[in-house]
């Protein structure tokens, strides 16, 4: 079946780049397999953002549900307004985004109902930050670039550094790109290269020479940055005699290109160099299959690997910077030449041998063919299929209405009594302050044991509340809560051999307060590679030092469609239903997994402080009580 899928660009879609072409053709292959693609990026198009603007108004104003239609066709393209650069530091700008393009970015996430979102380069705040904080589904992202300039700001950057824990796949678009990214984050990262059109850019070879005037043509495809190399290309010639070097020079590129560079065309080869403003897709393609020798002197640090790759398919025999990103890709001397960034004389050589050896053209152009024929587009699509199909898979699909109870219950799902060593509650004062507050369920779970919920079982009938028996176990890897269960569950195991421990019994897995960093909680890896047997996500917990932890509980939870509940972690009376859930009536473990999807939390927040403050002295008390006893006993 089709997949929903989002696909986002930080950069200006008006202005080409290699990044904005490869996510088009990527959301334009998948559309042909019958995937609805939505494309989001920053436009310069002021008609295409207004009609932007005009779907998200009809949301807001109630004319439509979402912002598509599910029979539009796909791809679809939703420009939002500019982005802004930022200079964080004189070495270092950053874009940004205004308030109103990541509302309505906000809004996209929000209707569409993703069942992924694709981020490119997702570490430009503004659009990408957005995504990796409010996407609710899960997310993948490519980087086409090594983050090496942006090391030293991530480094300093804690909580930023934790957006990057909430992608559910990472992909480097090539070797160099992948150990750039993990010398600044840890987790496992896959390379698919860019792709490119193998068959097209083959056919356009076929009218390579046709010029027939003795010319070898060497074609520059760049932008007007100083980066791109252009500037060392033209010193490259000077060092040429054009009487000896039967050489063109063909440079395609946006109009700044020519205004920038023309004045530096050196006056013996005017006339063999030419500027062919910028090419569409069929017009690079053209040109490529027309050329002899792909220039990239790019001085970096990134270079450019998709116009790499089609120079390489279209049979070009290639020279280009020794540049990390070109080096994957280019053997020097069997797919191509490679000569040192910045140096106009190794570039000249480089050109001279290839300008008088047609032989040498051939061999390296047809080497070149042959290994761009693994990023063909069929390849690199399945290989984005896959990872999207398993990153899909971890979202559940939605329950199945139940049918609409008369009663709605109130519960308490996370409850101490002093059966845990840092609580002095007995269980019959937890079911007369539950009955007293209004609750119908208590869930009693205590730290590594069953014993205060099966002892407020048994009392359960004598106050009208309704008991269900947990435990909060301690794993290796942070704490997770079985509920309906009958036996102890030892802790110290690994949170996979917990949540085994706890299915083996029938029991419902809980997942409390898992963002509390003030806590041991499982790391997002091990909730991500448990995700399957989750069944329940705390979504509010009343008694965390900082309410923002609940946060990311709650996204956690929409993101992979996990019902959410809502728990006191109650060790004092008056904490008891200060944040509780209404639901409807449950017969068993797995009605009340179904009935909590159809939930509401609700909060009755009370002084942290003070609940704090009362269970210290509480504990002390009951330890120095019990320390008496102890005494007097023995």
């Amino acid at each position: 079946m089709g997949l929903r899928v989002g696909i986002l660009s930080p950069y200006l879609w008006s202005r080409p780049s290699p990044v904005n072409r490869q996510v088009w053709q990527l959301a334009t292959r998948l559309a042909d397999r019958g995937h609805t693609v939505t494309v989001v990026a920053p436009g310069g198009d002021r008609r295409a953002r207004a009609e932007s603007r005009r779907r998200v108004e009809a949301v807001l104003t109630g004319e439509r549900e979402t912002l598509f239609d599910p029979g539009e066709s796909s791809p679809r393209l939703f420009l939002v307004g500019p982005t802004y650069t930022t200079r964080v530091r004189p070495s270092l700008t950053l874009v940004s985004a205004p308030a109103g393009v990541l509302a309505d970015i906000h809004l996209l996430l929000e209707r569409e109902d993703f069942d992924l979102v694709h981020l490119h380069e997702p570490l430009l705040p503004g659009l990408g930050w957005t995504s990796l904080r409010l996407a609710p589904c899960p997310l993948v992202a490519t980087f086409h670039a090594d983050p090496d300039r942006a090391r030293p700001f991530w480094a300093t950057q804690a909580a930023l550094r934790r957006l990057f824990d909430s992608l559910d796949a990472v992909l480097a678009s090539a070797p160099s790109v992948r150990e750039g990214v993990a010398a600044t984050f840890a987790g496992s990262f896959r390379v698919v290269p860019p792709g490119v059109d193998t068959a097209r850019l083959a056919a356009a070879a076929a009218a390579r020479g046709a010029a027939g005037d003795g010319l070898v043509t060497a074609l520059f495809v760049g932008g007007s940055e100083r980066r791109d190399g252009l500037g060392t290309l033209l010193r490259a010639l000077r060092r040429l005699d054009p009487a000896a070097t039967p050489l063109r020079l063909e440079v395609a590129g946006d109009a700044r290109l020519e205004a920038r560079f023309a004045r530096l065309v050196p006056a013996a080869w005017e006339g063999r160099v030419r500027f062919l403003g910028l090419l569409d897709e069929a017009a690079r393609a053209e040109r490529l299959g027309r050329s002899d020798v792909a220039c990239l002197p790019a001085h970096g640090p990134d270079g450019d690997a998709v116009t790499l790759l089609e120079a390489m398919a279209a049979g070009c025999a290639v020279v280009a910077s020794r540049l990390p990103l070109h080096a994957d890709f280019v053997r020097d001397g069997e797919d191509g030449l490679l000569v040192p960034p910045r140096s106009a004389r190794a570039l000249a050589a480089a050109l001279a041998r290839l300008a008088g050896d047609a032989a040498a053209r051939r061999r390296l152009g047809e080497a070149a063919a042959r290994r761009a024929a693994a990023c063909d587009w069929e390849t690199v699509v399945d290989r984005h299929e896959e990872v999207y199909r398993e990153v899909a898979s971890r979202r559940r699909a939605p329950l199945p209405r139940r049918r609409r109870q008369q009663r709605e219950l109130f519960a308490d799902f996370h409850v101490h009594s002093h059966h845990s060593p840092d609580c002095a509650m007995a269980p019959a004062d937890i079911l007369a302050r539950a009955r007293e507050v209004g609750l119908d369920v208590v869930a009693v779970t205590d730290h590594n044991t069953v014993a205060g919920g099966l002892e407020a079982r048994e009392l359960a009938d004598r106050y009208g509340v309704r008991v269900i028996v947990g435990e909060e176990v301690k794993t290796s890897e942070g704490e997770v809560i079985g509920l309906f269960l009958e036996e102890d569950i030892p802790p110290g195991m690994s949170f996979a051999e917990t949540i085994a421990a706890i299915r083996a019994q029938g029991g419902i897995v809980y997942v409390p307060h898992p963002f509390d960093r003030l806590r041991t909680t499982p790391s997002l890896a091990v909730l991500r590679a448990c995700v399957s047997d989750i069944d329940v996500v705390e979504v509010f917990n009343s008694r965390l030092a900082f309410p923002s932890f609940n946060a990311p509980a709650e996204r956690f939870a929409q993101r992979y469609r996990i019902p959410g509940a809502a728990g006191s972690d109650a060790h004092v009376l008056p904490g008891i239903g200060t944040a509780l859930c209404g639901i409807g009536e449950f017969t068993d473990a797995r009605d009340f997994v179904a009935a909590l999807a159809e939930s509401r939390i609700v909060r009755r927040p009370r002084s942290r402080l003070y609940l704090q403050s009362l269970k210290l002295l509480q504990t002390a008390v009951g330890a120095t009580g019990r320390g008496g006893a102890g005494q007097g006993g023995g």
